[in-house]
């Protein structure tokens, strides 16, 4: 603990007004807040209530039936918990829980109706609101009474266990009147006496004198699987007894857990425990795993203090308190950072009661388990800082508005002590001491209760001992033997970044590392309860003077949350040359006081919440022009974060900074370049280039090139800054040369673009648009179009226009249908016809130089949806081609046929069938009866020999409807184009190449029988599939008659597929592909088939013999 003569105190947080006022009789004896900012204080036999706002004047009372110990409000049902005492006959006490509804009601002269909860039922009359007293039953003497504001349950302390009741608003039977009542569902037995117990839905807080053990109680999904399971099984076993039994009283009541269900719910038990066990070992945190934080000096900063330690000239201990050495997800000795089980640290036995009313009453009493998230146990012999006190624990919800809204859906969970809507809880905030040091904690809640994240908020230690605490969403006011002391309070992770940008991903600080602000020191004497209400902090101090013992309420009304942060502003700003670290910290906090308030809709009524967002603005402006004037780009980067949430322009931005300034060029520019920015104006252009000219001239090519707000400027100065920079090198940047090319765009001056351009070599050119390839697209009304500077490139740098635009493609920067899409739309193109124009030529062109280096990449053709249009344009442009659209432009470039030859495998092999059809094979076997080996020698023609253009183009189209790039739209519109040009070139190659295998064989068997071999090899990889194909021979050859002309044509291909397949196929498998009553027929080709696969195992054996011969040999 740091002394006290190291506390240096800012006044920085002053309360607005303080009202004192008596009380008419001994108090002190329980107080808790009420409503709004209403104070319960009990007395002897009665709670009086009073207004704080009101100077603290009584209001009312209400009577209790004994004495009160303990007073506690929840604002769920509205209702006032108690720990009343009464004497017992023999010596000690008598403790009971009670709950009083309708206590804010006028209830003079009305007598106090009383009930037991969860079994007496309010009386059925109708009639005003009464008083009313519910006594809460206990199986055990209580010592302390908390309550959960989401869901009303209450949680008892009675000695080392906690009993939990659950809050329900049940329908009378008779009178239908709705009415509040209590039952308890769950019981927590802990391995150490319970002083102080918190809940907040399902986390609950336990602390001893020298322990203290916040956890989750889960359900164990495993159990409650098994549990609907032996759920069902119990119902069947129950409705056999019944019939089996007779019908008495007795035997019509439920039937009682059995041995064997008990039994193997432990054995579940065990499993699940082991499980969790095992799962612990690899998320336990131990202090052994972190470096020694101690070690290194902690300064605020947007990384929450990690980062390394800068000049200790600047670092200032002021106006703070030094925490422990070992702070966040380090734990220090004697602490456990969960999650973990809770067995691995202090045992939690979580057992479920019987509950009439409840639907959990058929599950296992072992369904639940608890999770620890934090465990702290003091060592009375090196630790003496105890006890443990003051336990508070907070719900922090996504959205505070969502909450008081009630917008939330049902959940589908049957957790007990979760409520029957999900409200967006993220966490909660976790608070307790000892009467040195305070220890706060925030819990971030996720689905899987062992992935929930537990950091450190903040340790505070205390000019005095401490006797008790409060807790606002941004300070801590603690009552020592000194006074009130106030501090800065780390608020939970998920209400520091709520206010951001959703696109802004930032971590404000300052965080735990740093050392919080003690902002307030005010003395007061015998103190002794400390109460925060909305707007005011009561404090009940006891007169002892002239024997009369009497107390005093001092209401303290609380800041607004927009004063605070001005307060701190104004004083910061007093140390800004003496201590800039102090600035900073106080701007800091100043900045998380507002985050906090807006989150939770602090706002007071002088005060609306655009106020508080206006100021949030101004606080992130101040400390973007911090961070701007700090020498690390780490730190400029936090100051354009900063200024972005500010929602400042540049040119404001340059106006608070001075010329000077270290970080302004890198925050003006980052600013510029961020996609968020809103368009500037020509005002605002011509002042950021002015800047820019005077102190970074180099950079505003960069700012032209990438800036999506800079649009409208002085296209002059901008004309004659970048040549000013091209003069200052001998070899022209190709940034600077690109931004020129701009420029004269945006000037209207095309011609000179083309020019500019030509200064670089074609690589340099690529680089520079690949890395700029934002500016060769844009998208006006949803569609995508080429940018005029695109435009030039394609006109005038086709190789470059080509390189540039196949890379992004290739890359997935953007899809082959983009880009078809987006040239269209500025080169329309006509895809049939002779009068195809050239831009159609530049189309086809690029698609090929594609196709050519993507065409076999699965990355690209595995998905369809980013290239079929792409492919249909170029099917409808090749069959144009055949149509003599483009023509034959071998007389204007002699290479041009090489060119187009060495495409006629682009997209995938051309099946070698192709070549025995016409073009390339003239005639037909069955029209001239040309004999066969002349037409084989005919159909060797492979496209190598001096072919016309038209022939140039249809091998490149043969090759892409021989590959699995058109889909069957693009084949049907082929077939629907060889139907209407029949004398097409190459009509009957594209027919056979659109159709479906079955439709093929039948095709060729009907007109081109002669290439059927040819065929086979070329489509079907295993013998079997030669089945369809013989079959079909046979079957056509016998469909004939011996004089008809085509009888010795189909007999001769039918000799010529069987005779290559005796070879080539196994005998089992050549049995299997004649048909079975072909065999006495075609016996001559088995027996050939036989003795080539005796040849093939004699072969197989000699092979063998002689290996094996040599291997002896060599031995």
């Amino acid at each position: 603990m740091m002394s006290s003569k190291m506390v240096r105190v800012i006044s920085v947080h002053h309360f607005t007004r303080q009202d004192v006022a008596g009380l008419e009789r001994a108090g002190g004896r329980g107080v808790a807040r009420g409503k709004a900012d209403i104070l319960l204080v009990g007395g002897e036999h009665r709670v009086d209530v009073r207004d704080l706002k009101d100077g603290a004047n009584l209001q009312g009372s209400f009577p209790t039936v004994d004495l009160v110990q303990q007073l506690v409000y929840c604002a769920t049902g509205n209702y006032v918990c108690t720990l009343e005492t009464k004497p017992a006959r023999h010596g000690g006490d008598h403790r009971y829980v009670r709950v009083y509804l309708h206590w804010d009601q006028d209830n003079t002269n009305q007598p106090m109706r009383a009930r037991i909860a969860g079994r007496v039922t309010p009386s059925s009359q109708s009639g005003i609101l009464n008083l009313e007293m519910i006594e809460i039953p206990l199986r055990k003497p209580a010592e302390f009474v908390a309550c959960c504001q989401t869901t009303g349950n209450i949680a008892v302390a009675c000695g080392m266990s906690v009993t939990i009741h659950k809050f329900f608003q049940k329908t009378h039977d008779i009178s239908k009147m709705k009415f509040i009542d209590f039952e308890e569902i769950i019981e927590l037995d802990m391995s150490f006496i319970v002083k102080e117990v918190a809940i907040s839905e399902d986390l609950v807080g336990c602390v001893s004198e020298s322990e203290a053990h916040i956890f989750q109680v889960i359900l164990n999904p495993h159990l409650l699987k098994s549990s609907s399971e032996e759920k069902e099984f119990r119902v069947q076993e129950k409705r056999s007894k019944s019939r089996s039994k007779s019908k008495t009283r007795s035997a019509s009541r439920s039937p009682g857990r059995s041995t064997e269900s008990c039994s193997s719910g432990n054995r579940y038990r065990g499993r699940w425990s082991s499980q969790k066990e095992e799962a612990a070992n690899s998320v336990i945190r131990n202090a052994d795993d972190y470096a020694d934080l101690s070690e290194l000096t902690w300064v605020p900063t947007l990384s929450y203090g990690r980062k390394k330690p800068i000049d200790t000239k600047r670092f200032m201990l002021f106006p703070s308190l030094v925490g422990a050495a070992h702070c966040g997800p380090v734990a220090e000795p004697g602490e456990v950072i969960g999650p973990v089980s809770s067995s691995r640290c202090s045992s939690v036995r979580v057992k479920l009661l019987s509950a009439s009313t409840t639907p959990q009453k058929m599950m296992p009493p072992n369904i639940f388990e608890a999770v620890t998230l934090i465990h702290r146990r003091a060592d009375h012999t090196n630790d003496p800082d105890i006890p443990f006190t003051n336990l508070q624990m907070t719900a922090v919800y996504g959205s505070e508005a969502g909450k008081k809204s009630n917008s939330s859906t049902p959940r589908r969970s049957s957790h007990p002590l979760l409520p029957a809507t999900a409200v967006p809880k993220v966490g909660a905030s976790v608070f307790l001491t000892t009467p040195h040091v305070g220890q706060l904690y925030h819990i971030t809640l996720t689905d899987d209760a062992f992935g929930t994240s537990v950091v450190r908020g903040g340790v505070f230690s205390y000019t005095a001992p401490v006797y008790t605490v409060a807790l606002e969403p941004s300070l801590l006011h603690a009552l020592t033997l000194t006074g009130l002391e106030t501090y800065t309070l780390r608020p939970h992770p998920h209400v520091v970044v709520s206010h951001l940008p959703e696109d802004l991903d930032m971590v404000v600080p300052p965080h735990w590392e740093e050392t919080v602000c003690l902002v307030g020191l005010r003395p007061f004497l015998n103190v002794e309860t400390l109460t925060l209400t909305d707007g005011c902090l009561a404090l009940i101090a006891a007169n002892n003077e002239g024997g009369d013992k009497s107390h005093t309420v001092y209401s303290l009304h609380l800041p607004s949350a927009a004063s605070l942060y001005k307060e701190m502003v104004r004083v910061g700003r007093s140390h800004r040359s003496a201590s800039p670290s102090t600035y900073l910290h106080l701007l800091l906090e100043a900045h998380l006081v507002l985050t906090t308030a807006i989150h939770f809709e602090l706002t007071s009524v002088e005060e609306a919440e655009e106020d508080l967002y206006s100021l949030l603005q101004d606080s992130s402006a101040l400390l973007g022009d911090y961070y701007a004037q700090c020498t690390s780009e780490a730190e400029w980067k936090q100051a354009t974060q900063y200024y972005q949430v500010s929602s400042l322009s540049p040119d404001a931005v340059i106006e608070r900074l001075d010329p000077q300034c270290p970080g302004l060029v890198s925050v003006v520019s980052d600013l510029l370049l961020h996609h968020s920015t809103p368009m500037l104006t020509s005002a605002q252009a011509n002042c950021v280039l002015e800047m820019l000219e005077k102190v970074a001239p180099e950079k505003v090519s960069t700012i032209i090139l990438k800036s999506k707000c800079l649009k409208d400027y002085k296209k002059d100065k901008v004309l004659g800054i970048i040549k000013q920079e091209l003069s200052k090198t001998s070899e022209p940047r190709p940034a600077d040369v690109l931004a020129l090319a701009l420029v004269f765009l945006d000037r209207g001056s095309p011609e000179q673009v083309a020019t500019v351009l030509a200064s670089l070599r074609a690589y340099q050119l690529v680089v520079v648009l690949l890395k700029h390839s934002s500016l060769l697209l844009i998208t006006e009304d949803g569609a995508t179009r080429l940018s005029p500077l695109a435009q030039v490139l394609a006109e005038h740098k086709k190789e470059v226009f080509t390189e540039v635009f196949v890379s992004l493609i290739g890359d997935g920067t953007l899809s082959l249908n983009a880009f078809v899409d987006a040239f269209v739309a500025v080169y329309p193109i006509v895809s049939c016809g002779p009068e195809c124009n050239m831009h159609s030529l530049w189309l086809r062109d690029f698609l090929e130089k594609f196709f050519l280096e993507y065409a076999h990449n699965p990355e690209i053709t595995d998905h369809r949806d980013r290239y079929d249009r792409a492919v249909t344009v170029l099917v409808s442009l090749y069959l144009a081609s055949l149509m003599g659209a483009f023509g034959d432009k071998s007389k204007e470039d002699p290479n041009w046929s090489d060119q187009r030859a060495a495409l006629k495998e682009l997209y995938a092999p051309r099946p070698t069938f192709l070549n025995l059809l016409p073009p390339f094979s003239v005639e037909t076997p069955l029209e001239k009866g040309i004999d066969k080996a002349e037409g084989e020698e005919k159909g060797q023609s492979d496209g190598k020999e001096d072919l016309s253009s038209t022939m140039l183009h249809l091998l490149v189209l043969q090759s892409l409807l021989s590959s699995e790039l058109p889909s069957s739209e693009d084949r049907a519109n082929v077939l629907k184009f060889v139907t209407t040009n029949p004398t097409a070139v190459g009509a009957q190659s594209l027919h056979l190449l659109c159709l479906e295998p079955l439709q093929q064989m039948e095709y060729m068997l009907q007109n081109f029988p002669l290439i059927l071999l040819q065929y086979g090899k070329d489509v079907y990889d295993a013998p079997i599939e030669w089945v369809d194909l013989v079959s079909a021979l046979i079957s056509h050859k016998s469909s004939l008659s011996s004089s008809d002309p085509g009888h010795q044509v189909y007999s001769d291909v039918l000799n010529d597929v069987l005779s290559d397949l005796v070879i080539s196929c196994p005998l089992d498998v050549f049995l299997r592909i004649i048909p079975s009553t072909h065999h006495e027929e075609l016996r001559n080709y088995i027996r050939q088939c036989h003795s080539a696969a005796l040849a093939t195992y004699l072969r197989s054996s000699l092979i063998t013999y002689a290996n094996n011969v040599l291997a002896q040999m060599a031995k």
